[in-house]
């Protein structure tokens, strides 16, 4: 009978470390997963990216339209426009702005209401900077950065509400031309009727009705089922515990029939979990990152490599937030195991002895 109950302690001790394990790793990413202050952190250094990605757009959509007319040599001053793209951009403008996104997005999934699901857009830093000598400086550099016509007057192209010559006719004054496209895109901002309507901030509902911008209904219907998940997560994500802690309970009822028993049937299992969880902790940086890269090779386009970057440091830092708690709470586990198995050890030792 005895070696019944030790056998299915066994069992149960086995199912105590998968379970302890599981619950470890998973109640920590659930917490950080559903901490909107450690995702908004995620998402810092998205001025760096544009300042990177935009110049290289602009040289890129300029390239091809001299390809497009037959000139293949374009002398382009990259210097000139990533200095104007980086002083148009307000320092933090974009980090702020995804912050406020992700603000948007947790008030939709810790509420459920729809009408709490909405991007709000603060453009008044922008748009102040582009009607500026910022904005000036950034239109001369696209204006001077144009190819040159090969025959005839050029086209414009409406770009908005402002017509944008596509190549630069001999002889043209790039500043005057410069100040005449840039007064075009003040006029445009200062009458765009929803910057009006909302003083320069853009509100984005995601679950629109009628004809209003918003998600589709299949996206919709994703997005009502991310926030059903994410409550119940968020609300029940502790009850993984509840099964470890059982084992224990059950472990106790089998074998447990005095302190050194108690100690070594609760300390042995807590320090294997612990183990398992930090060898699992100390690998897993190395293997997200392996597999990150490996299902995301480096893209070709150089216009992709500082968005690829963007999202392996998306994925190092969710990873050192959750090692964080990981190492600390498997550290108590191991803790309270060695305490254990020294109880156990130490109780023997005084019995043995007499005392």
């Amino acid at each position: 009978m005895r070696g019944c109950l030790q056998a299915t302690a066994g069992f149960v001790a086995a199912i105590f470390v998968l379970t302890a394990v599981t619950a470890l790793i998973g109640t920590n990413l659930i917490v950080v997963a559903t901490d909107r202050e450690t995702v908004k952190g995620l998402f810092t250094g998205l001025d760096e990216v544009v300042r990177q990605t935009a110049p290289a757009l602009i040289m890129e959509a300029a390239r091809q339209e001299a390809l497009a007319r037959g000139i293949g040599d374009l002398p382009i001053d990259e210097t000139q426009l990533q200095t104007a793209v980086a002083t148009v951009i307000p320092p933090g403008w974009m980090d702020a702005q995804a912050a406020a996104a992700v603000d948007g997005l947790y008030d939709y999934l810790e509420t459920g209401d729809p009408a709490d699901a909405e991007v709000t857009l603060d453009t008044r830093p922008l748009l102040d900077s582009l009607r500026g000598a910022a904005g000036q400086q950034m239109v001369t550099a696209v204006i001077a950065n144009l190819p040159p016509c090969t025959g005839g007057v050029p086209n414009f192209s409406t770009v908005g509400n402002v017509e944008v010559p596509d190549c630069l006719s001999p002889g043209t004054d790039v500043q005057q031309l410069s100040n005449v496209v840039h007064t075009a895109v003040v006029n445009a901002i200062d009458q765009n009727p929803e910057l009006l309507a909302n003083a320069g901030v853009v509100r984005i509902p995601l679950f629109a009705a009628g004809d209003a911008v918003g998600l589709s209904g299949e996206r919709q219907t994703e997005w009502a089922r991310l926030q059903r998940n994410f409550a119940f997560a968020r609300t029940w994500g502790w009850a993984l515990w509840l099964l470890p802690l059982a084992c224990l309970l059950l472990i106790a009822l089998l074998v447990v029939r005095s302190l050194p028993t108690w100690g070594h049937w609760w300390g042995w299992p807590l320090v294997i979990a612990a183990v398992v969880v930090l060898f699992f902790a100390i690998i897993a940086p190395a293997l997200l990152t392996f597999v990150a890269r490996t299902a995301v090779p480096p893209p070709t386009d150089p216009l992709a490599l500082p968005l690829r970057q963007l999202g392996l440091n998306l994925i190092t830092t969710v990873a050192d937030r959750w090692l964080v708690r990981v190492y600390s709470q498997a550290g108590i586990l191991l803790a309270l195991g060695v305490g254990f198995i020294l109880m156990a050890f130490g109780v023997t030792a005084v019995r043995e002895k007499g005392y």
